[in-house]
């Protein structure tokens, strides 16, 4: 009975795992005649990320040793670089003409203005290549361009771990 037990304990952590990998997988879409991995904050926000930096009192020293150790999985470096379509609920950070050419896209809208400081993995900083966007708040949307991943900090604290070079803005997602 007791290996029975861990037999199907191991099997159940086994089958955990691989659908959690399965989950992880790159999906690609095609849109506009042009190839695109499709990636969201399911994605995204799927691991743990621990600040260190000066607001949580951490040393010079912690923090140099936090900055050599690289939290950001595999599968998630697998984006750096590269073409996405980023599926997010959006928050201007800076308009022109009417347009946000730089803006946060966010897990959802209960993290930032409304509710809870969203975790470093739940949103990406955005900055509009050409032209800005429309500001449509509060639905999700769908943005194309190129996604990186580089620890930002100023004046000593971590600002962002993602960032993205906004392309082309395909409006609330379907």
């Amino acid at each position: 009975m007791t290996h029975r037990i861990r037999f199907t304990l191991g099997t159940l952590l086994l089958v955990a795992t691989m659908n959690a990998d399965a989950q992880q997988k790159p999906v690609q879409v095609k849109i506009e005649g042009q190839d695109f991995f499709a990636i969201g904050f399911d994605k995204l926000a799927a691991f743990e990320y621990v600040v260190t930096d000066v607001a949580t009192g951490a040393s010079e020293a912690e923090i140099a040793a936090a900055k050599l150790k690289d939290q950001i999985p595999p599968w998630a470096r697998f984006y750096d670089g590269k073409k996405v379509a980023l599926t997010g609920f959006l928050m201007p950070l800076k308009l022109e003409g009417g347009l946000a050419t730089k803006f946060i896209m966010m897990r959802d809208i209960t993290t930032c203005c409304y509710g809870n400081v969203p975790n470093m993995n739940e949103y990406v900083i955005v900055s509009m290549t050409g032209p800005g966007i429309k500001p449509i708040q509060d639905v999700p949307v769908v943005l194309t361009g190129t996604f990186r991943i580089a620890e930002k900090y100023e004046n000593g604290y971590l600002s962002s771990i993602f960032q993205m070079d906004g392309e082309k803005f395909l409006g609330p997602r379907k």
